[in-house]
Parts: C-alpha cells; sequence; structure tokens
C-alpha cells in the first residue's frame, strides 16, 4: 500500500486523548484506520534489573518514574511509527499494566491502514517525533478531571488503589506533565479541550461530549482530504 496519512494524538495522564483516538477510528472506519497505543511500549521488568523481577506493584511504582518516558523504548516506536507511514506491518511488544510487564515471547502483529493514529502521553515528548506526522493533536484537561479519570480507570482495569494512584500522581504524574507533555501543546496543529464529567465506573461517555472533542479534529481531516466531505 501506499504510505500511510500519520495522526499523533497526544496529552496528559486522563486528557481524554484515548476517547479521542478511538472515536476518530470509529468514525474512519477500521478498515481504512490502525490505532496505535503507545503504553505498549514500556520496557519489561528485566530491563531495571534482577531486583525488579520480584518486586511488588507498590514497590515498583514507588522506585521507578513510568511517566518518564526514558522508561519507553522510545527508539523502538520510533522505527516503528516510520514503517506504518511506509505501508508497512509492524510486531509490536504487548504491555500488561495489572502484572507491570511485557507478556514474555509475545508480539502483536500490526498492519499499516490508510490512516495510522498513534496515541499516547509520550508521542510527542521528543519534539523530532513531530515531523513523523501528517497532523498532531494535543488533548488537553483540567487537572481535576485528569487525577479523577486515572483514578478510576487504574482501579477498574489495573487493580490499583486510590490511595496509590494518587500518590503516584503526587509523585510522578503532575511533575511529568509540566516536564514532558505540556509543551507538546506548543507544537501540534490542534489543541482541543475534553471537559466532560468523568462517567460512574462502566458508564458509556457522553455522546454529545466526544462529539465536541472530535468536531475540530475531524473538521481539519476533512480539509485535508482525509474524511469524508459529508
Amino acid at each position: 500500500m501506499a504510505g500511510a496519512f500519520m495522526i499523533a494524538v497526544t496529552g496528559g495522564s486522563g486528557s481524554g486523548k484515548t476517547t479521542l483516538a478511538r472515536a476518530l477510528r470509529a468514525r474512519l472506519g477500521e478498515a481504512h484506520c490502525q490505532l496505535v497505543t503507545e503504553d505498549n511500549y514500556y520496557f519489561g521488568r528485566d530491563h531495571y534489573g534482577p531486583q525488579a523481577l520480584t518486586m511488588s506493584h507498590a514497590e515498583l511504582e514507588r522506585t521507578f518514574d513510568f511517566d518518564n518516558p526514558v522508561n519507553k523504548d522510545m527508539e523502538h516506536l520510533r522505527r516503528d511509527i516510520v514503517a506504518l507511514r511506509n505501508g508497512e506491518t509492524i510486531e509490536q511488544p504487548i504491555y500488561n499494566f495489572p502484572t507491570h510487564d511485557r507478556l514474555a515471547g509475545e508480539m502483536k502483529q500490526i498492519e499499516s491502514r490508510a490512516v495510522v493514529i498513534i496515541e499516547g502521553i509520550h508521542v510527542l515528548s521528543d519534539p523530532t517525533f513531530a515531523k513523523l506526522f501528517d497532523l498532531t493533536v494535543f488533548v488537553d484537561a483540567p487537572s481535576d478531571l485528569r487525577l479523577i479519570r486515572r483514578i478510576r480507570r487504574d482501579e477498574a482495569e489495573r487493580g490499583r488503589s486510590a490511595e496509590s494512584v494518587i500518590q503516584q500522581y503526587l509523585r510522578f504524574v503532575r511533575p511529568a506533565q509540566a516536564r514532558f507533555i505540556d509543551p507538546a501543546r506548543y507544537i501540534c496543529d490542534i489543541v482541543v479541550t475534553c471537559e466532560a464529567a468523568p462517567p460512574d465506573r462502566d458508564a458509556p461517555s457522553d455522546a454529545d461530549s466526544v462529539d465536541r472533542l472530535v468536531a475540530p479534529v475531524w473538521e481539519q481531516l476533512r480539509k485535508l482530504g482525509i474524511a469524508p466531505a459529508a
């Protein structure tokens, strides 16, 4: 296939970037659009040495700053972005958050599509990544909503307690937002704000708030001839 149209969706933890990325894929169609999640590029426990192999969740989260991009294999991600842009299929690692480790010996085959979305907090922490994309989007949200969304997500999906999420937020997440994530807003093509209140547990996202989030990005995709005009 010809080269893919590449979209970067970034923003802080709990900002709504995953909601935006999934909504764009759904509207473009999965046969036309591929979505890649940056979080799968976290290093496995063995990257940190033998002591990390037996650490508990709490010990890992107190010891390592998972909101610092040094804890992801960003060069592997860069190679995969280039490959997808060129229309190639990649072998992506699979990261398991409940165990804080990669699934040993397992890779996910991801085919390129006409449109490829790369979503994650660090996609543009290194400004040189920006040249790999045709459209860059920063998703913003008030800090209180981002924290609430993170607590609800990590309790439901990653087996963490609210207190552990709050401690991690204060120690690592909040300073990382200012140092590694917020600067990307100034180089992005579009900045959107997701101010919808976090839904209760498993409740679906409010459709109107998702429409408002998607609208400015969809309009730009229309202008570029990527999304249908009507």
